[in-house]
């Protein structure tokens, strides 16, 4: 066996060796981090696991008590209107008040009704259906006498509450007297089993809007009311009255209403809050609006007449996150505190291997026959480095003195001797330039971390597209791709292949922009593809090497996709098509494979002679 085969066997064993070795400084450096971790990491997940817990009772409590709020004042505001038929009914049972006496009847409504503001109006009918009732017209109090016997909801209410004998809510009920909806309530008059009448006490839409903005005010919410779903009692908006309203259609619906957010309340949520909401009466669900995700939390009930009501608030997501803001702030504190440690750890572990890594760094200089750069080791403050040191130094003078009588040259060659390069040489190819339509409007509206995600989606699919038809993915050039085939291996239908590349890479590019969300902007891409020699092989430094080509045909190929922007039918920003174009040396080895609109003959940008544009038309598209 020559010298140089064992040098060179000894030197794989070496390397093979080394490589399952790990360094002294990444050793001491993992060991100080790993316990640093293990303590504070523990102490940090102990400390966030509480404040979490913590936050979201805080949030759930805040969120049940916002909606309680709303639902306690409705209560309170209606409650008004029960309370006053209570007592004018009880008046009139105890024989306190004679009905038949108008004048005392009417007196004491109208103080019964000055006493409550909310209220709009009270009435009192007879069996016999003759009414006296009171209401607020103009600011100013009124009173009027008639006949109701010809009302038919009066008349079947007086039926149905004569018979139950108790108290009811008629829910929203037209009045045509004032042109507007009401709340209604009911109550019986008995005396000794005697049915004497019924009392109406009646609370109008706009009065309990105008409670409902003052609410908001005061407690910084945006309540709403809404009937049966779809239509609207109350909401700030109403205060003042709606126009356009009727005994068909007593209530102004969600899209009537000046409220962009409410409109959207019955859309598809993102987060229904099952989990969040457990184990209270509050229901709600997020849903994403055009600037910000919103919250409704509601409680339905069904007091206040037969179809059930819904009352409830909502919010702007980032208005109700100032707790888990302060998590993340807590938790950021604690990855610093824990980033900190780490950093002390690697200091202490380097100050250690500082030493070795003098020695390390000079036997790497020595492999390298670069003994012109060998700096003498310092001492060290250990001892048997300090040794180390000492005999180092004296074999590099040794050594400079061998490299005086031993040529450098002929040695490093021998070292060197263990591989062969890949040599460079000139193939046909076909290279594929990809590019994203619209890409700086697409960045501009994403953080870096959301554009760095939605990049690696795109590459991605992309390189599973060039894989798959056996293509080299070259580079990644910010947004663009570039892929070719014939090289390194022999592949004779290299432009076939590239075509087909080229039209899977639109057929994928069209089922993710099927699948994206409503609003999400839609992906577009150019493609240029173009045959011909280029040279092949490891390219660059001895100390950066990349296996790549050379040559005019990178340059038409990428030429081409830019002229995407200039022929007719262009993709645009967010509309989601895929313009590919070919050179006609492309298309002159595909023996008519596929579908083509011939362009004719153009000048690229910064190339003299003109060259044939074809378009390659997906399946199912028609040719111009």
């Amino acid at each position: 066996m020559s010298p140089t085969t064992v040098s060179t066997g000894e030197q794989l064993d070496r390397k093979a060796a080394n490589r399952y070795r790990p360094s002294l400084s990444a050793t001491l450096t993992l060991g100080f981090s790993f316990l640093f971790l293990i303590a504070l990491g523990a102490i940090l997940w102990i400390s966030l696991n509480a404040a979490q817990k913590s936050a979201f009772e805080l949030l759930r409590t805040q969120s049940e008590m916002s909606v309680e709020i709303v639902v306690d004042e409705v209560d309170d505001h209606l409650g008004a209107a029960q309370v006053q038929a209570e007592f004018l009914a009880d008046v009139i049972a105890r024989g306190e008040l004679d009905p038949d006496d108008e004048g005392r009847l009417a007196d004491i409504m109208l103080g019964t009704l000055a006493a409550v503001p909310q209220v709009s109006g009270i009435a009192y009918v007879r069996p016999d259906f003759r009414v006296t009732r009171v209401g607020r017209m103009g600011g100013e109090f009124i009173t009027v006498r008639g006949d109701w016997s010809d009302n038919e909801g009066v008349v079947q209410s007086m039926q149905h509450v004569s018979q139950l004998r108790s108290r009811q809510w008629r829910g929203v009920t037209w009045s045509e007297d004032f042109r507007a909806p009401y709340i209604v309530v009911s109550e019986p008059v008995y005396q000794n089993d005697e049915f004497l009448g019924m009392v109406f006490a009646i609370v109008s839409i706009s009065a309990l809007s105008g409670f409902l903005d003052e609410a908001d005010r005061i407690n910084e919410t945006r309540s709403f009311i809404l009937y049966d779903r779809t239509n609207v009692i109350a909401h700030p908006s109403l205060v003042g009255g709606f126009r356009g309203l009727s005994a068909e259609k007593p209530l102004p619906t969600l899209g009537d209403v000046n409220d962009i957010v409410l409109t959207s309340i019955w859309e598809e949520p993102i987060d229904d809050m099952r989990e969040f909401l457990a184990g209270t009466a509050i229901r709600g669900h997020v849903v994403r609006g055009r600037d910000d995700d919103y919250i409704y939390l509601f409680r339905v009930i069904e007091t206040y007449g037969q179809a059930p009501w819904t009352i409830g608030v909502y919010f702007r997501g980032s208005e109700v996150d100032t707790p888990l803001r302060r998590l993340f702030l807590v938790a950021a504190i604690g990855l610093g505190i824990l980033a900190v440690a780490v950093i002390a750890s690697v200091v202490l572990a380097r100050i250690i291997a500082r030493s070795i890594g003098r020695v390390e760094r000079a036997a790497t200089a020595i492999q390298q026959l670069d003994l012109e750069n060998v700096e003498p080791l310092k001492s060290s403050p250990f001892r048997e480095l300090d040794r180390v040191a000492r005999a180092w130094d004296s074999m590099i003078g040794g050594l400079r003195w061998f490299e005086t009588y031993v040529p450098k040259t002929l040695v490093f060659r021998l070292m060197q001797m263990g591989g062969q390069a890949v040599r460079s040489e000139e193939r046909q190819i076909s290279v594929l330039f990809t590019d994203i339509v619209g890409f700086t409007r697409l960045s501009a509206r994403r953080s870096p971390g959301e554009l760095a995600e939605v990049l690696n989606d795109h590459f991605t699919a992309l390189g599973a597209v060039i894989e798959a038809e056996e293509g080299t993915v070259d580079k990644y050039i910010g947004d663009s791709v570039m892929a070719f085939w014939g090289a390194p291996l022999d592949q004779p239908d290299h432009a076939v292949r590239a075509c087909r590349t080229a039209l899977a890479i639109a057929e994928r590019i069209a089922a993710d922009n099927q699948g994206r969300a409503p609003g999400e902007e839609l992906l577009g891409l150019r493609i240029g593809i173009h045959s011909g020699p280029a040279i092949v092989g490891n390219i660059g430094a001895p100390g950066r090497v990349n296996y790549t080509l050379i040559g005019d045909t990178v340059n038409v190929a990428q030429r081409l996709e830019a002229m995407g922007k200039e022929v007719d039918g262009a993709p645009g920003p967010d509309d989601g098509t895929v313009m590919i174009l070919l050179s006609g040396d492309t298309v002159r080895q595909l023996d008519g494979a596929f579908a083509l609109e011939d362009l004719g003959c153009r000048e690229l940008r910064g190339r003299g002679e003109p060259i044939d544009v074809y378009r390659l038309v997906p399946p199912g598209r028609p040719t111009h």
